[in-house]
């Protein structure tokens, strides 16, 4: 049995006789001794005990460089990362040549989201050691995250390059590569990943992802799937293969799996509001409050917000109440088309008490949404009717085609690389096309507007009176169409029943399925997808062609409508 950490050391100094050679004798014995119990300590899984023994150990000899490692490891074991940091930086002060030293000091500060700290300790390591396992990998990955691709790739193709069998390298391969736009490379790094170990699930899950990008549909789901069944503890694992299912049509896995968005999603990961109250989970609702709260981006909100009349029924029908908590900025929006007896309330305001609280996009799974029964009425929100009527009237001298464009997504979604076609592409494609208005609705783009009428692209810009998104959709209830990438106003302008031309890259948002040229959740979108990965000339082909056409036939404005007001209850 192991002797106590508090016990042994003192025991050993005790008993050792004051002689300078006898001590030189003892001191190595004793250090031998406390090595031995913290390896056994380890052994058991016990590293408080492993950390006393290690930390008598340096005490006895302080430039022994290994036991100063051990001890980091031991301390990254607890989670104690700035301890580890710490002696890190004083095993290099002591050891500034010493290639595993260096690397342990660029671990520590990565596990502290410190890239830019960790890199010239890496770098260090490097140029004395470059064959220290796993070095290139974490290199790579501090130069991705603190913006430098070009070095990231080239520590990466220099890893595989050194060892064949770099698995990590390969895998982190595949999913860089698809950025660069070089696809191919992708798919073979992650069939070179898969091939090296086919139980590796986060070399499966990136090969899943390249595929894809491929609009390799079954394969990319068989691989997902494997990945979700090796390592189920790993929640990003079921939710990549929901994001496949959902695209195909499969939603009774894909709802289920979902669930794991809030761990499974880099976005959203810590995102989960702290309630008081617990999530509901079907429990009898009669003389209870449900809070319903939107979730994830405004795209999602004002997607799901088509299931919420079908909960509230629901509510009502047991005798409970249901309050929902919108988006600020999609309130006003979510509260005109609040069905009676529901509270939809701003959710930066103050909310009343509550028995459950549930989340928005958690709806479909509850109530058993499939294809068949997925909400779809021409438009199920409404633009507020006098600020819609003032944009017509200031219009309505104009009669050409009236049409609202819209180019990139957020600047920090990370598919917005794919997905956004840019405003030069509209202004190639649109601008021999007659008898046409084209109208921006990208937000703080005046820069990108300018330079496109500058190369002599005739487009106007309102959108500097656009506070909320229900100023857009006042706008956008005055036009003709609106085409769109894959972004917040895709799913605002079908929703309000506006014919919307949505650019779909290859690797689309699920709710866009694949293939079809239309949307089972929005009857007035058409939809125009990439053929081949990244190529976005011949859809900017069609929608063009298209364009034209309807222009053509165009005789005057779109049909003056005003909706009725409604009041939140």
């Amino acid at each position: 049995m192991t002797n106590s950490p508090s016990s042994r050391p003192n025991q050993l100094l005790s008993e050792a006789p004051q002689t300078g050679t006898t001590q030189d004798t003892i001191i190595p014995r004793a250090l031998d001794a406390f090595i031995d119990n913290a390896r056994t300590a380890n052994a058991q899984g016990n590293q408080v005990e492993r950390a006393v023994w290690l930390q008598a150990a340096l005490m006895l000899q302080a430039d022994r460089p290994e036991t100063g490692l051990d001890l980091i490891d031991s301390m990254l074991k607890q989670n104690r990362i700035a301890d580890g940091i710490q002696l890190a930086a004083q095993v290099v002060d002591r050891h500034p040549q010493h290639a595993l030293a260096l690397w342990h000091l660029g671990y520590v500060l990565q596990l502290a989201n410190r890239h830019a700290e960790a890199i010239p300790f890496y770098e260090r390591a490097h140029a004395v050691e470059p064959t220290v396992p796993t070095l290139r990998n974490n290199l790579a990955v501090a130069y991705e995250i603190t913006g430098n691709a070009d070095k990231a790739l080239s520590m990466l193709e220099e890893a595989v390059a050194a060892n064949a069998n770099d698995i990590e390298a390969w895998t982190n391969l595949s999913r860089i590569y698809p950025r660069r736009r070089e696809l191919e490379h992708a798919l073979a790094a992650g069939k070179r990943a898969v091939e090296i170990d086919p139980s590796n699930a986060l070399a499966l899950s990136n090969y899943s992802l390249a595929l894809k990008e491929a609009q390799r549909w079954p394969d990319a789901t068989e691989t997902a799937r494997k990945a979700a069944e090796l390592t189920p503890g790993m929640p990003r694992l079921p939710f990549n293969l929901s994001l496949l299912d959902l695209a195909q049509g499969n939603y009774a896995r894909g709802w289920a799996n979902f669930e794991a968005r809030w761990d499974g999603s880099s976005e959203l990961r810590n995102a989960h509001p702290d309630f008081s109250a617990p999530r509901w989970n079907g429990e009898a609702l009669r003389g209870k409050t449900l809070l319903l709260w939107g979730e994830q981006g405004f795209g999602d909100a004002l997607q799901f917000s088509r299931f919420v009349p079908m909960l509230a029924k629901k509510v009502h029908a047991q005798g409970g109440t249901l309050v929902w908590a919108a988006f600020k900025a999609v309130h006003p929006l979510m509260a005109r088309m609040a069905p009676k007896g529901v509270e939809c309330l701003p959710h930066d305001g103050p909310l009343p008490e509550f028995d459950f609280h549930f989340p928005l996009l958690s709806l479909p799974l509850h109530l058993g949404v499939d294809a068949d029964t997925i909400p779809a009425k021409r438009a199920y929100l409404s633009a507020d009717a006098d600020l819609a009527a003032d944009w017509r009237a200031e219009f309505a001298a104009d009669k050409r085609l009236r049409v609202g464009l819209v180019w990139s997504g957020s600047e920090g979604h990370q598919r917005n690389m794919f997905r956004s076609v840019g405003i030069e592409r509209y202004a190639k494609a649109f601008s021999g096309i007659e008898n046409v208005a084209f109208f921006s609705l990208q937000k703080d783009a005046s820069g990108a507007v300018s330079t496109a009428r500058d190369s002599g692209f005739e487009i106007a810009d309102r959108t500097g009176k656009f506070e909320t998104f229900d100023d857009t959709a006042a706008f956008i209830d005055s036009l003709d169409l609106v085409i769109t990438v894959c972004t917040s106003v895709a799913h605002l302008a079908a929703a309000l029943g506006k014919p919307t031309w949505i650019l779909l890259d290859v690797n689309p948002h699920w709710v866009w399925q694949l293939e079809r040229t239309d949307s089972p959740w929005y009857p007035t979108a058409t939809l125009y997808r990439q053929k081949e990965f990244s190529q976005w000339e011949p859809v900017m082909a069609d929608v063009a062609r298209d364009l034209a056409a309807l222009a053509a036939t165009h005789t005057g404005a779109a049909p003056r409508k005003r909706a009725a007001k409604k009041t939140a209850v």
